[in-house]
């Protein structure tokens, strides 16, 4: 097992980790060497899938992208969750280019163009003191801020 793959199954085995998916924040959907799908449920009740790459984790940031579950491939962006931070995090503008990255300090793609936000976000600029919790954390609370499109559960996407 290589260094970050390893790292990030301690991390997966943590406290924090395990006590976000007992309390129902997240769960781990799949996870082939250091690519990990997720399913996050924020504070309003949404879920979503995102998968994201942690090659040199924990030393370098993970990229992420929004991500069909049922599917396996990327969300399609008209189902992009918007409003509030959501439309700035999951900005489809920009991401894009970036194969479907988060435009926010925790995103390798959106740090490299970015130097001034370890200034400018210090409380969330990505660093070794960081894991996949703080990450998944965050993306939940820019969740909790969207306001549409109405987003569907793994299960209703599934029924569809």
């Amino acid at each position: 097992m290589e260094p970050d793959e390893r790292a990030l199954v301690e991390d997966l085995a943590s406290v924090r980790f395990l006590s976000g998916v007992a309390h129902k924040y997240w769960r781990v959907v799949d996870r082939v060497g250091s690519i990990a799908t997720f399913e996050i449920t924020a504070p309003t009740g949404r879920q979503v899938g995102v998968r994201m790459d942690f090659a040199g984790y924990p030393g370098a940031a993970p990229t992420g992208q929004l991500w069909s579950i049922v599917d396996r491939t990327p969300l399609p962006v008209d189902v992009w969750p918007t409003g509030g931070r959501a439309s700035q995090v999951f900005n489809p503008d920009w991401s894009q280019q970036f194969g479907g990255a988060f435009y926010f300090p925790f995103d390798r793609r959106a740090l490299d163009g970015h130097p001034a936000w370890a200034n400018d976000h210090t409380g969330h600029v990505w660093g070794v003191d960081k894991t996949v919790v703080d990450v998944l954390h965050l993306l939940r609370e820019v969740l909790r801020t969207a306001t549409g499109p109405s987003m569907k559960s793994t299960e209703d996407e599934a029924a569809s």
